[in-house]
């Protein structure tokens, strides 16, 4: 069946994340310097993914790209003990899929990415406030956050602070598709590439 994933899809789709990963952590972990750059870091990342994101979407056309992109950076997640975080990541990439449509529209492609992106920030933020601040300071203790550096990013983890750093992280990686979306049709449509 043409709308059937296949082999060379997934290897398609297995080398973009590699790309999109290690752009999303580099991005990451240097906004993760500071406790707000830590806040939007997942926003900002996928905002300078986002062409390597978008242009493996409109490559493979098929439902199961998000779901399986999302698996791949639950992996990542779990890989370092963040198990709600690769919950959120594979859960956000099966609404996405279901979303998507027919890959057609532009602008279902921008919400589709930036609630891939939301999930992802979700995932690290909701299990905090539901379940207490005790996996947050453990992390924050590995990671050798000062003591004063733990506080203040513990008064962020509130319901207001989280929808407001949500919103940022929705907007920024619908800015980076846009932005993608632009790229692709100015360079890689032009060339033969989508």
């Amino acid at each position: 069946m043409k709308n059937k994933l296949n082999g060379r899809d997934f290897i398609t789709i297995g080398i973009f994340n590699a790309i999109g990963i290690v752009i999303y952590m580099a991005v990451a972990f240097a906004m993760a310097t500071t406790v707000i750059g830590g806040f939007i870091a997942s926003g900002v990342s996928f905002m300078v993914a986002a062409t390597v994101y978008i242009l493996m979407a409109v490559k493979v056309k098929k439902k199961g790209v998000f779901t399986i992109s999302g698996t791949l950076l639950g992996l990542i997640a779990l890989s370092g003990g963040h198990l709600p975080h690769a919950v959120f990541a594979v859960i956000g990439g099966m609404i996405c899929d279901l979303i998507i449509g027919n890959y057609e529209s532009k602008g279902r492609m921008i919400i589709v990415y930036g609630t891939f992106a939301l999930a992802d920030f979700l995932g690290t933020v909701i299990p905090v406030i539901l379940f207490g601040t005790a996996s947050f300071v453990e992390r924050a203790s590995k990671w050798k956050m000062s003591e004063a550096g733990i506080n203040e990013a513990l008064s962020y983890f509130k319901v207001s602070w989280a929808v407001g750093f949500g919103l940022i992280t929705f907007v920024l990686a619908c800015i980076g598709a846009f932005v993608a979306i632009k790229i692709l049709k100015k360079h890689f449509e032009k060339a033969g590439v989508i």
